[in-house]
């Protein structure tokens, strides 16, 4: 072979080897062990659930300490009391919390299948004329469901006896994870402010896989919210912040969903085998599923036989698979893990499984947290530049590495502001603090002409800034951003002010004319985001991508 092929040979080699290494160099997926354990009346299913399912997570961490084997284990507050209840004769509360203080599994908390479908706290719309109002209704709806124990088999409910979340964290303690409150996708502020009541440190499971009601383009609104959710490779589809709650979805992917555990490893290689490797995934796996006891075709879940049939609501003996059938799922189960932790996981550098707690602690917080005016200031100027004359609101920035969603951004130019107005001069930094949306969002663009000046924005900023660093606890949240503000005798949205205040953030001096333009207080992830209710959407403003800074996945960002 003559030197110059000589040479070309091994340079293409070399290159090869190069985009070689760095192409298999992939972000991690990582995966959301989950047990639904919330069959009150088919008790023993349930037990015989949990005592297979704990030592079987035992025993795969002990062989794979590597992995971080954990499960979160969801309870409903019916289950808990029925659990609690039997301990006496079955020890099975104390099988569990010894599992929990082992570091095996963590708790939390599924209300899908609190007693009963048909009759539990719902919000009475029917004669509310006000946002306030319907916020009241939702707020109190979501309070009897968390806190007041139902007949397990009608429903009814009981006066005075604790039941739901509030009955959950009485028997199990304080729960990691919370799901199953509420079926309203678009924004559930309500619900989120009365969670805050009983739990300040639990994750919420976000968009479900399974359409809740038929909604319209329902996967692909939901593939474009999670696109715009992934701005670096350290975020994921799957994960997003909403009203500072940590959400984890059952999908952001094309090819994501909720795989079985019974459904043996075929199931989930097809699942990570088709997803989108550029990005980090968090797949939600569910073990010891009820349907690995039931034959298919059986109204499922097991609980709603029983709903339907109060008189005699345990399962009937045909419908329950035999012994040999349940060992075989669960032998297609023990199939997945395997395939995980000596297959997928060993080429896949940094995948493993992850808790609610590994997720919660792993993303940075959503508030908390110092920014410099100088650097606030440089990232609105590019949000100012970007926005131009279009009329929508505008969506989350980036100042210092940390994402501010639009509410956070009304609150800090809030304070920079104030702070003009009451010492002349800006601040050195301002804190990032909780703040609810605006408790109303009409689809209006506000008044189209109008000028005022910088002194008079931050005037205003001035008169609100107390109230959005008031987080006491009232029925309507104090710290909600105020959706009308009156400027100069002139009337204008939410988003027309913090528009005005990001201009006036930019060039400071006090006698800046500044003009009003129309605004819609609907950005372009309201639009995307599949929604359930067509006003009341001010968690829509609350909504930002949520980056894990997990160490093994730092060398995939370069």
């Amino acid at each position: 072979m003559k030197r110059s092929s000589c040479w070309k040979l091994i340079l293409t080699l070399l290159i090869v080897g190069v985009f070689g290494a760095y192409a298999a160099e992939k972000p991690p997926v990582y995966i959301f062990l989950h047990a639904r354990v919330t069959d009150h009346i088919n008790i023993q299913l349930s037990e015989d659930r949990l005592r297979r399912l704990l030592p079987m997570l035992e025993r795969y961490g002990k062989e794979h300490p590597e992995y971080h084997v954990s499960a979160t284990i969801l309870f409903s507050g019916a289950i808990s009391k029925a659990l609690d209840d039997r301990n006496a004769k079955t020890g099975i509360k104390d099988f569990v919390l010894d599992y929990v203080h082992r570091g095996v599994i963590e708790l939390g908390y599924d209300g899908t299948d609190e007693p009963t479908y048909k009759k539990r706290p719902e919000p009475d719309l029917s004669n509310t004329k006000t946002a306030d109002e319907r916020w009241l209704a939702r707020g109190t709806a979501a309070e009897r469901f968390m806190t007041e124990s139902r007949d397990p088999a009608t429903g009814g409910p009981q006066i005075g006896v604790p039941g739901g979340l509030k009955k959950m964290q009485e028997v199990f303690g304080e729960a990691v994870c919370v799901t199953g409150v509420t079926e309203e996708l678009g924004s559930d502020s309500e619900v989120v402010q009365h969670l805050n009541h009983y739990n300040t440190k639990a994750i919420m499971f976000g968009i479900p896989e399974a359409n809740p009601t038929h909604i319209p383009g329902y996967r692909g609104s939901v593939m474009g919210f999670t696109r715009e959710m992934t701005p670096i490779p350290d975020s994921s589809p799957e994960l997003y912040w909403q009203d500072n709650m940590l959400r984890s979805s059952e999908i952001g992917d094309p090819a994501s969903r909720v795989v079985v555990g019974d459904e043996g490893a075929k199931a989930i290689k097809t699942v990570l085998g088709k997803l989108d490797r550029s990005r980090i995934h968090i797949i939600h796996v569910e073990m010891a599923s009820e349907r690995m006891y039931v034959f298919p075709g059986t109204l499922y879940p097991p609980v709603r036989y029983a709903y339907d049939n109060v008189e005699r609501p345990a399962l009937p003996p045909q419908m329950l698979r035999d012994a040999d059938d349940v060992n075989a799922a669960y032998a297609k189960e023990d199939g997945l893990m395997k395939w995980l932790m000596e297959d997928f996981f060993p080429a896949n550098q940094g995948s493993r499984f992850v808790s609610s707690t590994d997720l919660k602690q792993s993303t940075p917080p959503s508030t908390g947290f110092s920014l410099s005016v100088e650097s606030l200031r440089a990232a609105l100027g590019e949000l100012v530049k970007a926005w131009g004359n279009d009329t929508n609101l505008r969506d989350y920035i980036q100042v210092e590495g940390h994402y501010l969603s639009q509410a956070d951004m009304f609150q800090v130019m809030t304070d920079a502001l104030a702070e003009l107005h009451r010492k002349g001069k800006l601040p050195q930094s301002v804190r990032v603090v909780q703040v609810y949306g605006p408790i109303e969002l009409p689809g209006d663009h506000g008044p189209t002409t109008g000028e005022v000046t910088v002194a008079a924005v931050a005037r205003t900023c001035a008169g609100i800034v107390d109230g959005l660093h008031d987080n006491t606890w009232n029925p309507i949240p104090k710290n909600a951003i105020p959706y009308r503000l009156t400027i100069d005798d002139l009337s204008i949205n939410a988003a027309q002010f913090l528009r005005l205040m990001a201009e006036a953030l930019v060039t400071p001096s006090p006698e800046t004319k500044l003009h009003v333009k129309m605004t819609y207080g609907f950005s372009t992830l309201t639009y995307m985001f599949p929604k359930l209710r067509e006003s009341d959407l001010g968690g829509t403003w609350t909504f930002k991508p949520a980056p894990l800074k997990i160490p093994s996945t730092a060398s995939t960002s370069n």
